[in-house]
């Protein structure tokens, strides 16, 4: 009779949190596998000790859908919520000391194990909506359960990404870029005057007044993998890059009709291709795991070369599954005194059908500072 009752008091008190009390903290807390139990037939173990004395908790409990959550708190700790959730089955379980918890099931929350990637963004957003909260407490991850209780004890105030929104604190105007980028962060570019399609066989440019078709000579390096190509009008002239094998640059002038190999690309995969005049550079920008990886080929020869980290752009895990899939490319839009301006997009997410997020950055190649200029929905 003794359990029944403390039972009830548990449920009642998850259920009606005190309406005296501030905001409950929100600490989330994720698990792979559990620890064995002593018993052959139970579930798995993870244990959690709440230590937030004269603090009101709400523990969100992730899992892939086979363990048994045993909480327990310190003395003075108020926990008002439980919540179990995971992208398995809900076979998973919760005991408040020792009593089993009811209700705490919810479906779908994805299973993290770091505080980046879109993953993770859609738990903070579906955490904030139920919680009306702009930030989570604390987050800690665990592939296996150690054998002693992961402890809550604090609140984690130095990661920006536990708030739902934690890039416009890092927002910059870019006042002080070359009109031509500002003017570019400010307008999609309009219409384009010409269109390049690069594949196997050769080369088309479309523009106002039709368009032309450049077969690849039998003499140059074969197109493998072709990836994009740009045009000049100035000079008249295509550049297009490919992947595979070397990889190489070449060029294509329109009026000859004649091909050349700028240089080998020495293995560098690249996916953005930006010509710019007044330097007289190719800029690439890097593929698959490297988007940071730019690299410049002057037309006399010149080269130089930078490498940025992902998680130096910020924002840009948000847009794929960052540590299981590559993301997408950063697309060079304008470069102006040692200033380019990148442009990535996110993927069609059949997971999330609508607009895609994007992120507008500026960075200066000789020192590799990054700015987040502009970010949101596609």
């Amino acid at each position: 009779m003794l359990k029944t009752g403390l039972r009830f008091l548990i449920v009642l008190w998850l259920g009606l949190a005190s309406p005296g009390l501030a905001q409950p903290e929100i600490h989330v807390v994720a698990v792979g596998s559990g620890q064995p139990s002593k018993d052959t037939f139970a579930l798995p173990e993870a244990r959690v000790l709440v230590d937030r004395p004269g603090r009101d908790v709400s523990l969100v409990l992730l899992d892939s859908g086979l363990l048994h959550w045993k909480i327990e708190a310190t003395a003075g700790t108020l926990i008002s919520d439980i919540i179990r959730s995971g992208p398995e089955s809900t076979d998973s379980k919760v005991s408040l000391y020792g009593i089993p918890m009811i209700g705490v099931q919810v479906s779908g929350l994805p299973l993290v194990f770091n505080p980046w990637g879109r993953e993770f963004r859609r738990l903070i957003d579906r955490v904030a909506d139920r919680s009306g909260t702009d930030r989570i407490s604390s987050f800690q991850a665990r592939h296996k359960a150690p054998a002693a209780p992961l402890r809550v004890a604090s609140v984690n105030t130095s990661t920006a990404a536990l708030a739902r929104d934690y890039l416009s604190p890092l927002l910059d105007a870019g006042d002080d870029l070359a009109p031509d980028i500002r003017n570019r962060i400010d307008d999609d570019g309009g219409p384009p005057g010409f269109t390049v399609a690069f594949d196997e066989t050769g080369v088309s440019l479309t523009g106002p007044s039709g368009s032309q078709r450049f077969p690849a000579p039998p003499g140059i390096p074969p197109i493998l993998l072709p990836v994009t190509g740009v045009y000049d009008p100035a000079s008249q002239m295509i550049y297009c890059i490919t992947v595979g094998a070397e990889g190489y640059l070449y060029s294509v002038d329109t009026q000859s009709g004649d091909w050349s190999v700028i240089t080998s690309l020495d293995d560098y995969d690249a996916a953005g291709l930006l010509y710019d005049t007044d330097t007289r550079q190719l800029i690439l920008t890097g593929a698959f795991s490297r988007p940071g990886d730019i690299r410049a080929f002057g037309l006399d020869g010149s080269r130089s070369s930078d490498f940025i980290p992902t998680t130096r752009f910020p924002g840009l895990t948000d847009l794929f599954d960052y540590g299981n899939e590559h993301g997408p490319p950063l697309t060079p839009l304008v470069y102006r005194d040692g200033w380019l301006l990148l442009e990535a997009v996110a993927e069609v997410d059949s997971a999330a059908p609508g607009p895609r997020p994007h992120r507008l950055y500026a960075v200066q190649l000789a020192t590799g500072k990054v700015r987040l200029l502009r970010f949101g929905q596609d």
